[in-house]
């Protein structure tokens, strides 16, 4: 699994086109099986992503399909890769 994090680069506002793709984008995501948890730093200077996958390249390469790292919204993703060894669910568990 890795953990993503990006800090804003600029605010977004709610009716702007690049917020609506990228929320497109994190649904795809999600029902791709892609995307295990995600949503906004407290205070609101980024996103964190958990995400499934042991593949860096592979996992890189779909957060650069985010309409937000295209428009500049974030400039760079940071990528921990981790191991779960403990979750509330079992099915989060790597084998």
């Amino acid at each position: 699994m890795f953990v993503i994090s990006s800090t804003y680069t600029r605010a977004v506002s709610r009716d702007e086109p690049v917020r609506a793709e990228h929320l497109a984008f994190v649904e795809r995501c999600y029902q791709e099986g892609h995307f295990i948890a995600s949503g906004p730093r407290q205070p609101f200077t980024g996103g964190v992503i958990i995400a499934r996958g042991d593949d860096l390249n592979r996992v890189r390469t779909l957060m650069d399909q985010d309409p937000f790292l295209r428009d500049g919204v974030v400039s760079a993703y940071d990528f921990i890769h981790f191991r779960a060894s403990r979750a509330t669910h079992s099915n989060l568990i790597d084998q």
